[in-house]
């Protein structure tokens, strides 16, 4: 399935499995929650305090107008709620802490699995919705359930504690709230499920316009080209008005929540002011009724906290839905049971290979090619054809509907595939630079000493290209290398295969988009570069591949012609007109 800006993703079901598995992160954090917990149960009992207190202040102080114990009293109260905002600080702080590092763990564990995923994955998913997936989800979660945990379990405590302090005081007066309270929790459950299914609609929404964005960043060029500012600007004001469109829903069900919350709350005072005044003064004293009241605030706060903690806890389902979708995605390259560590010759071959991207049209329909070690081979053909497809292939970026792929007799599923790719390297159409030094770029994950890179860069004639760039070996590309040419970046790449040393080199379309003294200067280096290593190149330029020691050209999805430039010459088919359509 293709996603893309204009599509929502599928719908999922609600399950208390993500529930537990999510607790799985919060493991490994549950002393920092748990002192969290301990901390804001005290700052509560303190609070729990103050109405007690002020009862006593009025029915007894005030009676008897001590004034000093009055006084005395609110300091008294004073030091309890400065005391309790102390203690919640530090509440706080440890939340935090643990609401950050689970993010992070979180995180790492989209990050570990998309380094992993097959090129399909990326190849029919908006990046920008990964994206949302790997970096915004995470967040939410990690702050909902940290604060739910804690805060939650915390709001449960209090709420027991103020019904208690409430039946100590007054049972009559304390069932108003009791039963009040009952009847909203009702109202919030049946709620809650509305909004997670509202949630789910918010999220798609926010997905697309973080899917749009990303697609318009990488195409700016084409825009600025294009003059195509004014449309781009329409369809995000489009999908911004489904997202707020969306987003009201949701807001709706929760102010709803808010509201009914506080009705109740206006609800319970005025019907403890008025039962109590009417029909249990002066039997129950004024500070009592008062107190009750106070605690009967207090009681809705914890309440309101509880059952909005509930639609969090919905709302953050919809998230863990969309994160464990993408963590529990198949590993469909992965390494066999039986795979190996093999030191590669550099036989390839390709037995009756079937291959599409859609499981529809096919790429490759049973192609079979044999290449010999160290031989160059060039691949020919209309775009389209399936050049390219071989090429990924051999590196294990797809693996075949139909046949298989052999190198040195043994077929590529069954070798290591950190073996495989440390020794196949892949020179593909778009280059990629990261936005890191030049000498980090050409050295990647290996360990290789400064004067290894500047020899090889000497010998593939960039190491002065290098050195004229700001800070040379040090130069901070910018994104995918944009502060140098093609053939630039082309070079370097060249550079970088050869710092690896693979047994196999792949190169596609190595020399496209370039003039022709660049050309040279990279065909140069690619003769330098394929020197006694087996070498499959993708080219548009016959010329460039003219010299190979096998040329294969690909139609209708099959090897169609194979032989050396001169053989296939002779024979006037269907690389000698492509030839001669190119020569004119």
């Amino acid at each position: 399935m293709v996603n893309n800006y204009k599509k929502d993703e599928e719908a999922t079901k609600f399950s208390w499995k993500n529930m537990s598995r999510m607790l799985e992160f919060i493991k490994p954090y549950k002393k920092e929650l748990f002192i969290s917990f301990f901390i804001g149960i005290i700052s509560s009992l303190l609070l729990l305090v103050i109405p007690k207190l002020m009862a006593y202040a009025i029915d007894v102080s005030f009676v008897n107008k001590n004034f000093m114990q009055i006084v005395l009293l609110s300091f008294i109260m004073l030091g309890i709620v400065l005391l309790s905002v102390f203690f919640t600080k530090i509440q706080r702080d440890k939340m935090i802490i643990a609401l950050d590092k689970v993010s992070y763990d979180i995180k790492a564990e989209i990050f570990k699995k998309l380094q992993y995923l097959p090129n399909n994955y990326f190849d029919t998913r908006s990046h920008g919705k990964i994206y949302t997936r790997a970096t915004s989800y995470p967040d939410d979660v990690a702050g909902i359930f940290c604060y739910v945990i804690v805060q939650g379990l915390l709001d449960i405590v209090n709420l027991i504690f103020v019904i208690v302090f409430m039946l100590i005081t007054n049972t009559s007066l304390a069932l108003i709230s009791i039963i009040s309270a009952i009847i909203l929790i009702t109202i919030f459950i049946f709620l809650a499920p509305i909004r997670r299914k509202l949630q789910h609609v918010v999220n798609d929404k926010k997905s697309n316009v973080n899917a749009y964005v990303s697609e318009s960043i990488n195409g700016i060029r084409i825009t600025q080209s294009f003059n195509r500012e004014n449309e781009n600007e329409r369809i995000l004001r489009d999908l911004e008005k489904e997202r707020i469109n969306a987003q009201k829903k949701t807001f709706f069900i929760g102010n709803l929540n808010w509201s009914l919350a506080h009705v109740f709350d206006i609800i319970c005072i005025a019907l403890i002011y008025y039962i109590g005044l009417r029909y249990f003064y002066p039997r129950v004293s004024l500070g009592t009724i008062i107190a009750i009241d106070s605690y009967s605030s207090r009681f809705w706060d914890p309440l309101e906290y509880i059952t909005s903690s509930y639609s969090d806890l919905m709302d953050a389902s919809t998230y863990l839905e969309r994160i464990f979708e993408l963590l529990d995605e198949p590993l469909v390259i992965e390494n066999s049971k039986k795979s190996i560590i093999l030191d590669i010759k550099g036989d390839i071959e390709l037995k009756n290979v079937v291959f599409s991207y859609d499981k529809k049209k096919k790429v490759l329909n049973h192609v079979n090619l044999k290449i010999k070690a160290g031989d160059k081979v060039g691949l020919v053909g209309e775009t389209g054809c399936g050049k390219s497809t071989i090429l990924s292939l051999l590196s294990r970026f797809y693996d075949p509907d139909e046949g298989e792929i052999l190198i040195d007799g043994i077929n590529i599923k069954d070798i290591r595939l950190n073996n495989l790719r440390g020794q196949v390297s892949i020179m593909l159409q778009d280059n990629f630079l990261f936005a890191r030094s030049v000498y980090d770029n050409l050295v990647l994950n290996k360990k290789i000493k400064k004067e290894e890179v500047i020899k090889v860069c000497k010998i593939l004639d960039i190491h002065d290209m290098i050195m004229n760039l700001e800070n040379g070996y040090e130069t901070i590309l910018l994104n995918n290398g944009s502060n140098l040419s093609n053939g630039e970046r082309q070079l370097l790449c060249i550079a970088r295969i050869m710092l690896q040393d693979p047994k196999i080199l792949i190169l596609d379309e190595a020399t496209s988009n370039i003039d022709l003294m660049t050309e040279k200067k990279i065909t140069k280096a690619i003769d330098l570069v394929t020197k006694d290593r087996t070498t499959i190149m993708v080219a548009h330029r016959i010329s460039t591949i003219k010299n190979c020691d096998k040329i294969v050209l690909i139609k209708d999805h099959i090897n169609y012609e194979e032989g050396t430039h001169n053989e296939l010459m002779k024979k006037k088919g269907e690389y000698y007109k492509l030839y001669s359509s190119q020569a004119i």
